[in-house]
């Protein structure tokens, strides 16, 4: 009997810890999920809960609460934990570099853009890539794909298969492919069209890099391994913008690729079997195919007023501190600067 009592106290007492433990798990979590909650609250009100570009959609029935996309992402309070479940917090902030979607493990995250009430319109392609207009291809975060890895991708098969298009009708044309944009996936479609002995024409607005030339000096560019066209293969994860920049320009130089920089295209006219690209000062080239890796970025709309074209005013943020205690004037309603367009107009104190 004396027996039976000990082992009824012993496992009651285990059964009492058990619960306890429980009990002050499930209140940790309930605490941790009404922080969360609250954040969202705040959010909404802020306007920074509904995205505005690539971003996570979690599957509740698939997320075992890991944590581990919320430990992954480094722009913070993106994601959160409510009621067990991974949750989107400050979506608007996301830079849809997909480091939660690498980091879960059950592939609860799936990248979308656009929301039942702010649907994205994204061009219409086919599976090589090319749109309803016969020969003009889409490739990068223009067709939906934000990612680094995706759009170098994207570059690269997409040329192949211009390429493979290529041998059943060519015009009589200046160059077999002319690139519209030098990012991730225009960088990419240059260096497959060299390897494919392409004669081919990159055209930049900018510079080199494209939407990734446009991040703040000091912001770590999260990507993942991939394969550059006549480069090889780029074990990358964490990476400086410089970095990631003087890369992509070290293997355009090693393979003699010259990018045609600050050279804005005003309209592509399909005539005599090809195609006709003029750019802003006048020039023209004519090409067979055309490939758009402009990115969503685009050029920044203006209000035409007396003063905006002085040096003060500035369509992107590069560098914040160049900002600390100054009065300045934002015009623009965009929560991240590489989603939509705007500019700042800066005036010193």
């Amino acid at each position: 009997m004396e027996q039976l009592i000990e082992n009824i106290v012993i496992y009651g007492a285990a059964a009492l810890a058990c619960l306890l433990v429980v009990i002050l798990y499930l209140r940790r979590q309930s605490v941790k999920s009404k922080r969360v909650e609250a954040k969202i609250a705040i959010a909404k009100e802020e306007g920074l809960h509904e995205p505005v570009s690539l971003h996570p959609v979690v599957d509740p029935n698939k997320c075992i609460q890991t944590g581990a996309c919320i430990a992954a992402c480094p722009e913070h309070d993106i994601l959160g934990i409510v009621n067990g479940k991974a949750t989107t917090i400050n979506a608007s902030r996301c830079v849809g570099h997909g480091a939660c979607f690498h980091a879960c493990p059950t592939l609860a995250i799936t990248l979308v853009i656009g929301t039942e009430t702010r649907g994205v319109e994204l061009p219409h392609v086919t599976k090589t890539f090319e749109t309803n207009v016969p020969g003009v291809y889409i490739a990068g975060e223009l067709g939906g794909m934000g990612l680094i890895k995706n759009s170098v991708n994207q570059g690269r098969q997409a040329v192949e298969n211009i390429a493979k298009a290529g041998k059943k009708h060519r015009g009589d044309a200046m160059y077999d492919l002319v690139i519209i944009g030098a990012g991730p996936a225009g960088i990419a479609a240059s260096l497959t069209a060299k390897k494919l002995h392409l004669k081919s024409l990159t055209l930049e607005q900018d510079t080199i890099g494209g939407t990734v030339f446009s991040f703040p000096r000091a912001k770590i560019v999260m990507t993942s391994p991939m394969d550059l066209p006549l480069h090889g293969k780029i074990k990358l994860f964490e990476t400086s913008k410089p970095e990631l920049l003087d890369l992509w320009k070290e293997v355009l130089t090693k393979n003699e690729i010259q990018i045609r920089e600050n050279t804005r295209v005003e309209s592509i006219i399909q005539e005599n079997g090809h195609f006709t690209v003029e750019s802003q000062k006048g020039e023209k080239f004519t090409s067979n195919f055309v490939l758009l890796s402009i990115g969503r970025r685009g050029t920044p709309r203006k209000l035409g007023i007396p003063g905006e074209g002085l040096e003060k005013v500035a369509y992107r943020l590069l560098e914040a501190e160049d900002i600390m205690e100054k009065e300045i004037v934002i015009v623009g309603g965009g929560i991240q600067p590489l989603s939509l367009p705007f500019y700042w107009l800066f005036r010193t104190m």
